[in-house]
């Protein structure tokens, strides 16, 4: 009887390390089957547009966009990928279907409604002129005969083009700001006209004294959508919705109060 009673409860004892020990292995096996239940989406972005998105040492895309982007594909349950391009590649990409969503400051106009579809606005921006002191420019009217540095295919670009002319040999194109910037410095061109919140991401980390912002009241203000494909509406009616449970949480003050401070 004895042997029995402790061969009983060496029994009970291993059956129940047993039971402690595959709790934890099913729990892992559970959230690795959740894990890969979720959707996995490509997201694309220029990278060359601080401080909305940036590459960082590692040479990952980093940024307000890029957090803000994580940050809803939590709310969506989603698994994102974000893929750096160049900036015609953004709208390539959501065109072809290689990738299903686009931000990277792009602007929600109406030509480009009818091509893609836009999410609710997230950032409300607008355009600043750089000049030097004592400047004869104090507004977008008066850049006329002077060289302008824009950024190309941005709303800073399609002002002056339509200000001055497609044509016009006083518009100078840049791929990026830095470049753009230190030809104002180097007088090869009298103003430049730019993205507010990039101009002062740009002038905070390059200080150069002698040289002011202009708030020009008459340039419009312009809205930035995330992008995807016309026919994706179902897609584009959770982003909206994880893009308004973000704001209401607060978290997404939080994210902006990181990158532009009271930019608002």
């Amino acid at each position: 009887m004895f042997l029995i009673i402790i061969m009983g409860l060496l029994a009970v004892a291993c059956g129940s390390k047993s039971d402690q020990a595959s709790a934890p292995a099913e729990k892992k096996e559970g959230q690795a089957a959740a894990e890969s239940d979720k959707k996995t989406y490509t997201v694309v972005m220029h990278a060359e547009f601080p401080p909305f998105e940036y590459m960082d040492p590692s040479g990952k895309p980093v940024g307000f966009e890029v957090d803000l982007m994580n940050e809803m594909a939590k709310e969506m349950n989603w698994n994102i990928e974000i893929k750096n391009t160049s900036w015609d590649g953004v709208f390539e990409e959501i065109k072809s279907g290689k990738a299903q969503l686009a931000i990277s400051g792009i602007t929600i106009k109406p030509d480009r409604e009818k091509l893609y579809l836009f999410s609710e606005p997230y950032f409300q921006a607008k355009q600043l002129i750089l000049v030097p002191e004592g400047s004869p420019i104090k507004t977008l009217q008066d850049i006329k005969g002077h060289k302008v540095g824009v950024m190309t295919s941005t709303t800073g670009a399609l002002i002056v083009q339509e200000l001055l002319g497609k044509t016009n040999k006083d518009i100078l194109q840049y791929e990026e700001m830095p470049s753009m910037v230190e030809d104002l410095y180097n007088k090869r061109v009298d103003v430049v006209v730019a993205d507010n919140a990039y101009l002062m991401e740009h002038m905070k980390k390059n200080p150069k004294p002698g040289y002011v912002t202009l708030d020009d009241p008459n340039i419009p203000k312009e809205n930035y959508g995330i992008m995807t494909n016309k026919e994706d509406k179902e897609m584009m009616k959770q982003v909206n919705e994880a893009l308004k449970k973000v704001k209401d949480s607060g978290k997404y003050d939080e994210i902006y109060k990181q990158y532009f401070g009271d930019l608002k």
